[in-house]
């Protein structure tokens, strides 16, 4: 095993270590100490559905609920 695929090893061994919050904040404080903008907090699937249905006037709106009742339909079966 070379120096490199030991290091990748222990990196792996300590992230699942680290809570993802920690993890995550501590991504947003090294993005700002190089410069760069830090990206926004993901966004979840009822907001990303919600936008998406009420684009264009709801044109979508048939398409997202369809989503939703198989999505739903399918946990409960």
């Amino acid at each position: 095993m070379t120096e490199r695929e030991k290091a990748l090893k222990l990196l792996r061994a300590l992230r699942k270590r680290v809570s993802p919050d920690v993890l995550a904040r501590a991504q947003q404080a090294a993005l700002i100490q190089i410069g760069q903008a830090p990206a926004a907090e993901p966004e979840n699937e009822a907001s990303r559905l919600f936008k998406l249905a009420l684009a264009n006037g709801g044109a979508r709106r048939v398409e997202v609920l369809q989503h939703l009742e198989r999505k739903f339909r399918h946990k409960l079966n």
